[in-house]
């Protein structure tokens, strides 16, 4: 059934980003530095490469800023001169070193989304990139049947075991795409105000973040969503949760993650750059 407007037409892209982050309550000493930060040459890279494989142009970068940190500093006054010179919107989120980024970065998401002014919105954290076009007949069909996050899964749709396990089935009206019981803070696209909602019902304070229920505001959301599956009907959770996943089950994922501790910086450079280099001119920051 054609729909008179496209998602792609209400979608706002948000993208998450840092300079520094610190992990004091997992144990991690130091401050861990984002790889392209302070420049924005990686952050550039990425949203040509949304741009070019979305169609979308309405971004907003919401920063998680540690104010006492000079690194972070340098980020933000790299930031503001490059959403002066490409179509983005800053949102600045304080925070301190002394904060713990899953709290500081959550919060930092949460409030940007409050900025979002759109009915929809593309989740995308500052370490992805597409590696195909994403098809907007998929997701056109799947709002119109009340979904209200599609997600763009980073391995294969199929079946993870676990505490916390993901077991995706298949979707009662496209092939193309698969339901899921998870929550994940990779990329997506959903209903802004319904994520405000499924937000405001978690708790977000540690030790909630830690465990199997994943980091940021994955764990939190994660932990609520279990609880409701052990307590309702499998109907009610469906109703609660209409999430999917893009690709019929078993499809390879069309994103890629690069990740951002200092200790993957040789694989990140290599596969960024072996990816990005048919497409833009590429050159590693010094």
């Amino acid at each position: 059934m054609a729909m008179e407007h496209s998602i792609r037409d209400q979608c706002t892209v948000l993208i998450i980003t840092h300079a520094t982050k610190t992990l004091p309550e997992l144990g991690r000493k130091g401050t861990l530095v984002y790889p392209g930060a302070p420049k924005t040459e990686l952050l550039s890279k990425v949203l040509a490469n949304i741009m070019e494989f979305t169609g979308l142009s309405n971004i907003l970068i919401a920063f998680d800023h540690k104010v006492d940190c000079q690194v972070s500093l340098q980020y933000l006054n790299n930031l503001r001169q490059f959403c002066e010179a490409n179509p983005c919107q800053l949102f600045v989120s304080p925070s301190a070193l002394s904060m713990p980024s899953q709290l500081t970065a959550t919060q930092a998401f949460v409030d940007a989304l409050e900025a979002v002014q759109t009915d929809y919105f593309l989740l995308w954290e500052h370490d992805h990139v597409f590696t195909e076009s994403i098809d907007w007949s998929i997701l056109d069909s799947a709002f119109h049947h009340k979904a209200e996050m599609i997600r763009f899964n980073r391995r294969r749709n199929i079946a993870e075991v676990g505490p916390v396990p993901e077991t995706p089935i298949p979707c009662s009206f496209s092939d193309n795409l698969c339901r899921t019981n998870f929550y994940c803070n990779g990329p997506f696209i959903a209903s802004t105000q319904w994520c405000r909602d499924l937000y405001g019902k978690s708790q977000r304070f540690i030790p909630h973040w830690n465990g199997c229920f994943g980091g940021f505001i994955e764990g939190p959301i994660n932990q609520y969503m279990l609880k409701q599956e052990l307590n309702l009907s499998s109907e009610e959770f469906c109703r609660e949760f209409p999430i999917y996943l893009y690709g019929a089950m078993g499809a390879f994922p069309i994103v890629s993650h690069f990740g951002d501790f200092p200790g993957r910086r040789t694989r990140i450079w290599r596969a960024m750059s072996g990816y990005l280099k048919s497409k833009l001119p590429f050159s590693k920051p010094s």
